[in-house]
């Protein structure tokens, strides 16, 4: 009987071991469209985090077949309003769009040449550095899914769950950034 038993075991543990080899190997045949996404996205981060202070909480997408989605999360120690709100929203998807259009050996694999912004998910945490939540009525939650730019603040009545405060669509918001840099930039004084 304790032969029977030993070779049972040791058929069980020559089962496990074919799947788990599986498992490792399917990871490694991960097409090569999904290291591209990586290497846009570690850049990227690296690049917003220089210039606006963000902190990159994850990165992801859709990409069943080819890419049909980037998504990317950040998480800003700051107050922001919804002006503010929209402002980094629409400049870091921008940026992301760009980046993602430059880069040559992804191209075949987008779903969409150039790739548009509605294809990409830039979502901006608003948060202090202790993670307890602003509790005045500040942009707790700004993303950008499909077209539409969502914003969110804390529920007072119930901290688990955010409210909705506005939404827009992506273009309008593109558009009033867009104006108001340029506003901005007839303002200045030049310099001599």
């Amino acid at each position: 009987m304790a032969k029977h038993v030993n070779f049972v075991v040791l058929i069980l543990m020559m089962i496990i071991g074919f799947i788990l080899d599986a498992k490792e190997d399917k990871l490694d045949d991960s097409p090569i469209y999904t290291q591209y996404v990586a290497e846009i996205t570690r850049a990227f981060s690296k690049q917003i985090k220089k210039e606006f202070g963000l902190q990159c909480e994850g990165s992801g997408g859709c990409m069943p077949y080819d890419i049909e989605e980037i998504s990317i999360k950040f998480v800003a120690h700051q107050i922001a309003s919804v002006e503010q709100a929209r402002e980094l929203e629409v400049k870091i998807t921008e940026r992301l769009v760009q980046m993602i259009n430059v880069h040559e050996k992804i191209k075949p694999f987008l779903r969409e040449t150039p790739f548009p912004s509605h294809r990409t998910r830039v979502g901006i945490s608003f948060y202090p550095r202790n993670n307890t939540p602003y509790t005045d009525s500040g942009v707790a939650y700004v993303s950008q899914v499909n077209g539409r730019i969502y914003y969110r603040a804390e529920n007072p009545d119930n901290p688990y769950v955010c409210k909705d405060i506005k939404d827009e669509p992506y273009e309008e918001a593109r558009r009033i950034v867009q104006s108001n840099a340029a506003k901005n930039r007839t303002q200045q004084p030049e310099s001599l």
